[in-house]
Parts: structure tokens; C-alpha cells; sequence
């Protein structure tokens, strides 16, 4: 009886927090009237949630804010942090109890949670308002497409800080002591050519007695932005479009048979065990990721014998991983316009040139700033091949599944991807089980 009560107490408790976070927030998110004319001496205290942590987003933040108090003096702008892994217990809370800042960082899937918790306001009258005021033009000025990753029924949500796409990161020494004729890797390779210079490492890698070391961290069995793309370019997808979910497909097995290749070869690391190692150690020779080469360049392993190139086209349908970093603004601020004012600051030309002093070393939103010989987002980069983050820009595609379901289906549907390729990657599951699996845990989401 008492573990019944329990039970009971805790679902009650549940509905009551989901009630008390939507009486927090209106049903109307549009009715309010959007004002971009403030006066340079407007008074105001404002804060941003941004990633604790991370060292870079909090510098490019304050040299963002240095700039914007130049323009508005009167307002101050303060700073809070959130667990990238806790992120929507935090902001459910923070909201909870009347506390999260006015501006709140969030990324792609993320930014669903809030908008399925009226917590994002939409942005369309800034946007509009602004485009009539000849400050920018959202098609002309920007890659449009990443405010339209941050969008569910023509409503913008996010304002993207920057244009991150997944690329090749390698380690051209390695590379180079297997023998490997570094011409074939340049922006555009298909995945054929990838998975033979991959297979020249694994022979290389055996014959120096290295045979616990793994050819490619691909970040697969966590990161939508890798194992999502894939899927995609083998003509698989979750959804037709209509909700109906469409994973157990011989597209699907496609997908995964290319998978397994890579697991059966030993390019990449079998679930549960623990490799011996890693592009950061200097021990693997590529990388799947979207950070700025900043993050790696430095490195004691890795200085100088790096540089990035384009993720791998696979197959007549290639599809690259993209998605969003960026900033949202609480529906529930007091200060909606002044958050406006600093987020139309951050993706101004001043503005992401001076995030980029702060260390945003991935290319700008801005389009007359893709040039990364000139803007300073390449800044202290320009020998390598930063092209490889905008190439292939009609290839970009997001986890946009997600805008056919509620989203607070979000985080189990992810869950449920990301389990399917970790189930492929486990060499006591079969690419059958691990589809199987797969649709039990979508269904069993959907249906909660």
C-alpha cells in the first residue's frame, strides 16, 4: 500500500509541475507588441543561461556584451549556467520557480522542449519589425537555413550564434606514416574513398601491434547530427511526414549493414568496450565533429598535424549533419525588448566579429562573412581548410523528424535513435534486433 501511495504521490506531483510551468506561461506567445526602438540610455538588468563550462561560449558571450554595452551602456547583462546534460530538469525548474534569465542558450533538438513548454517566445515581430527597418534581411543576410532548423510552423524560436555543420577532422601525420596519399581527402569525398583510406589505417595500426586502437571516433551511437544523416542518405528516415513511423525499412538495414562494415573492419569501437584510442591522444585518424578547430589545434598530441575536410558523401542522396547553437528569449521576460536588442546584436556584423575575437572560430551566420581569409572567425586558422564547414550546403540537413511529432516526444525519440545505433554497434545484437527494439521504443514514446 505505501510503495501504491508513493506512486501516486508522484504522478500527482508530476501533472502539478506540468500544470504550475504552463500557468507560468501564456497560450498566446504572440500577444505582445514587439518594440525595437530603444533609446541608447534604456535602464535594464538582463541575463543569459549559457553552457557551464564551457570556457569558449563564455568568452565570445562577454566579448558580445562588451560590444553591446558601447551601444546600450544602461543595460547590464549577467550570466548563468547550465549542465548541458541537465538541461531541460534545469530549465523546467528555473521556469518552475520564476527564476530562468531573460535569454536562454539551447541547440538543436533542445530547443523543442522549450517550445513545447510555451518557454521560447516566438520572434517573427522582431524579425519582421526588423527587416522593415532596413536592419537586415533574414534571406540576403544569413544562411537562412539555420533559423529555419530553429522553427516549427513558420514561427522562429532561436537565433542561431554561428553555422555549425559536421565535418572530417584527421590527423595528417598518422595518416601520412600509413602510407596514405593525403590528395584524396578534400571536400567532397565520397564515402567509398573514406572507408579505403580507413581500411589502409586499420592495416597500417595492426602492423605496428596497435590492434585495441580504432580508426574513426564518429560520435555515431550519441549524436543525431552524425547517425541521423546516414540514415538519410540511404533513403531511410523515421517518419513519411505524417507522424506514421517508417524505421523498419530496407533503407534502414541499408544504413546499418554500412554500419556494421565499420565494425566488422574495426574502424570504429564496438559498444561497451573501451578503446585504446582517441583523435584528442593523437591515436585515431578521423574524427566526426562540429567544433571549431580551435578546440583541437593546440593541443600537445595533435599541433600541427591536423586539419579538417568535409563529411564523406554516401551514396546519390548525400546528406551532411548540421544543426544550431543559439539564443532564445524567455516568453515569460519582463525585458523581451532589450533581449531582442542584444540577440539582434550578436548575429550584426559588429557583433559576430566580436564573438569571434571570443573565440567562435566556426563560420558566422552571416553570409558577407563567410570569407574566412578576412573575417575573424578564421582568425589565427586560415591554413586550414575552413571551407569544409560550409561545403556542401544544399547536402545540410538537421534532425527534422522532430517537427512531425508533440514535441514533448522529443527526448524519447532521440533516446530511441541514438539506442538503435548502439544496438547495431553491440556485436551480440543483429541489425533485426536492434530495428525491432527500435520501433518498440518509439511506439512506446509515442504512445505515453
Amino acid at each position: 500500500m505505501k510503495k501504491i501511495f508513493s506512486f501516486i504521490l508522484f504522478v500527482s506531483l508530476l501533472l502539478i509541475s506540468s500544470c504550475t510551468i504552463n500557468s507560468k506561461y501564456p497560450d498566446d506567445l504572440d500577444d505582445f507588441e514587439a518594440n525595437i526602438d530603444l533609446p541608447s540610455d534604456t535602464e535594464a538588468d538582463i541575463s543569459i543561461l549559457i553552457p557551464g563550462g564551457n570556457v569558449n561560449e563564455t568568452s565570445m558571450i562577454e566579448k558580445a556584451i562588451e560590444g553591446f554595452n558601447l551601444k546600450y551602456p544602461n543595460i547590464n547583462i549577467s550570466l548563468g549556467y547550465v549542465s548541458v546534460g541537465s538541461y531541460e530538469n534545469t530549465v523546467r525548474n528555473q521556469a518552475l520557480a520564476g527564476s530562468l534569465p531573460d535569454i536562454v542558450w539551447t541547440n538543436s533538438p533542445d530547443f523543442y522542449f522549450l517550445v513545447d513548454k510555451n518557454i521560447a517566445l516566438p520572434l517573427n515581430q522582431y524579425i519582421d519589425l526588423s527587416e522593415e527597418a532596413g536592419i537586415f534581411d533574414l534571406e540576403t543576410d544569413f544562411y537562412k537555413e539555420y533559423f529555419d532548423i530553429g522553427s516549427v510552423d513558420d514561427k522562429h524560436y532561436v537565433v542561431p550564434r554561428s553555422a555549425d555543420s559536421v565535418v572530417t577532422f584527421y590527423n595528417k601525420k598518422l595518416l601520412e606514416e600509413a602510407g596514405v596519399n593525403l590528395t584524396l581527402i578534400e571536400n567532397g569525398w565520397s564515402w567509398d574513398t573514406f572507408m579505403d583510406v580507413c581500411l589502409q589505417v586499420r592495416e597500417y595500426l595492426d602492423s605496428k601491434g596497435h590492434t585495441d586502437r580504432y580508426v574513426l571516433d564518429a560520435n555515431l551511437t550519441t549524436w543525431l547530427s552524425v547517425n541521423y544523416p546516414i540514415l538519410r542518405s540511404m533513403g531511410a528516415d523515421i517518419t513519411d511526414g505524417t507522424g506514421k513511423l517508417t524505421i523498419d525499412s530496407e533503407e534502414t538495414r541499408e544504413a546499418l549493414e554500412l554500419v556494421k562494415r565499420m565494425l566488422d573492419e574495426r574502424i570504429i569501437v564496438p559498444t561497451g568496450i573501451t578503446p585504446g584510442s582517441s583523435f584528442e591522444a593523437g591515436t585515431s585518424a578521423f574524427l566526426f565533429q562540429s567544433a571549431s578547430v580551435s578546440l583541437f589545434a593546440e593541443r600537445k598530441e595533435l599541433k600541427g598535424n591536423i586539419d579538417i575536410v568535409s563529411f564523406p558523401l554516401i551514396g546519390e542522396n548525400p546528406k551532411i549533419g548540421t544543426g544550431i547553437a543559439g539564443y532564445s528569449i524567455n516568453s515569460a521576460s519582463a525585458y523581451k525588448d532589450e533581449a531582442w536588442a542584444f540577440l539582434n546584436y550578436l548575429i550584426s556584423y559588429e557583433g559576430q566579429q566580436n564573438m569571434a575575437l571570443g573565440g567562435l572560430n566556426t563560420p558566422s551566420i552571416r553570409q558577407d562573412l563567410a570569407d574566412y581569409t578576412t573575417a575573424n572567425w578564421g582568425e589565427g586558422y586560415r591554413e586550414f581548410n575552413l571551407d569544409a564547414y560550409l561545403y556542401g550546403m544544399e547536402y545540410k540537413i538537421a534532425p527534422d523528424f522532430f517537427q512531425y511529432y508533440d514535441a514533448k516526444y522529443k527526448s524519447d525519440l532521440d533516446l530511441a535513435l541514438r539506442d538503435l545505433f548502439n544496438n547495431v554497434c553491440n556485436k551480440n545484437k543483429t541489425i533485426e534486433e536492434s530495428i525491432a527494439t527500435a520501433v518498440r521504443d518509439m511506439e512506446d514514446a509515442l504512445e505515453s
